[in-house]
């Protein structure tokens, strides 16, 4: 049993929201499909297209103003989010660390129920994702960048899309 998440943190900018973290939910990653049956076939397939947009929510112990302050930025004034994993293998006791750097909007503040004294929780959604990177081990597993493009893109640690993006010029000249 390699790769078992034993620990994880989150950094909103430079906030360390270690201490009162309680949970959290990556960005899932899904492809759209296309249906296509060719003409004259009768088996058709689903071939992936379009990535779905991401999204992550976390859940603190916490009301921080600072971290509240974030929800409501506009385009182009992203906010980094940054999730750290360390991973043991149960098999050789190695650990792991696994980075994911996101850049995005937190554009959702949901407070739990207030009673008592008790301690509650406040869920925050980071959404509109532009930069989505995940290192595991100092090795690139998967790297989306909305305006990078296609040449950016990193799936299984290979550079997919980088033949389009030269055939099409996408990452030359100025960039509308």
């Amino acid at each position: 049993m390699d790769n078992i998440v034993r620990g994880c943190n989150w950094y909103f900018a430079q906030l360390n929201v270690w201490r009162v973290l309680d949970e959290v939910t990556l960005p899932e990653l899904t492809f759209q499909t296309e249906d296509f049956t060719p003409g004259g076939h009768m088996m058709g397939v689903a071939w992936p297209e379009d990535m779905q947009p991401l999204k992550a929510t976390i859940k603190l112990k916490s009301d921080d103003p600072r971290i509240r302050g974030l929800c409501g930025k506009q385009p182009g004034d992203y906010v980094t989010a940054t999730y750290y994993e360390n991973l043991r293998s149960f098999r050789t006791g190695a650990n792991k660390g696994r980075i994911i750097t996101m850049k995005g909007l937190l554009t959702s503040v949901k407070a739990d129920v207030r009673k008592g004294v008790k301690s509650s929780m406040t869920e925050y959604e980071f959404s509109s994702i532009v930069y989505y990177e995940d290192i595991v081990d100092a090795v690139v597993v998967h790297r989306f960048d909305q305006f990078m493009g296609p040449g950016a893109t990193v799936i299984g640690g290979a550079a997919l899309f980088a033949d389009m993006a030269a055939n099409l010029a996408i990452n030359g000249g100025t960039a509308l």
